[in-house]
């Protein structure tokens, strides 16, 4: 197979793999807004207890590990649809395109969502992340400190570039991991050359 023939080819699996990804990506990337939506709502319409651990904290967590499964059902799902054989390569390449489409949907419903239904949430959840912080058993220092670096983090992560800049690589470097697992489980293995 010459130069030309190995990238027309490349070209083609990435077509193929995109309704995959896309498909799963967007299912994921639902899934991640809404948890996440619930969560800062949880968090918002709580009572301050004074602890590090808040629903937000734990929400993080829980998207995490259920969107980084995205990239093993895309694998699953091109095998099904397209084709059984898939190299870990090509597995790999659906995979972070998978989390690379979560990220993307997953940032702009959020950004839908804090522009159109409720312009005022990023401000509310600084207000109960500062209401938190201020029944801790902290000194009046450490507790500034603490309240700045917060709304700082929370302003500067709420930004539309910010959340794209940090989401795509790390949701597509999760689930290309777990995509190679998929491929290892679903997938015909390619005979190499």
């Amino acid at each position: 197979m010459n130069e030309q023939d190995k990238e027309h080819q490349s070209v083609t699996d990435f077509k193929q793999f995109f309704p995959s990804a896309a498909l799963v990506g967007a299912i994921f990337g639902v899934i991640s807004f809404v948890i996440g939506l619930y969560f800062g709502y949880q968090q918002i319409n709580s009572e301050p207890t004074g602890s590090l651990f808040s629903p937000m904290l734990f929400s993080g967590v829980v998207i995490c590990l259920l969107t980084s499964f995205a990239g093993l059902v895309a694998v699953w799902h091109f095998t099904k649809e397209v084709t059984s054989e898939l190299s870990m390569g090509q597995g790999a390449a659906l995979g972070f395109l998978a989390g690379a489409v979560v990220a993307v949907v997953s940032v702009l419903l959020n950004e839908v969502w804090v522009t159109l239904v409720d312009p005022e949430y990023t401000e509310k959840m600084i207000e109960s992340s500062i209401a938190a912080i201020e029944i801790m058993d902290l000194p009046e220092s450490a507790k500034d400190d603490m309240i700045d670096a917060m709304s700082e983090s929370i302003e500067q992560g709420a930004t539309f570039g910010r959340q794209l800049f940090i989401g795509i690589p790390v949701n597509g470097l999760l689930n290309l991991i777990t995509a190679l697992i998929g491929v290892k489980i679903f997938a015909d293995k390619k005979e190499s050359f």
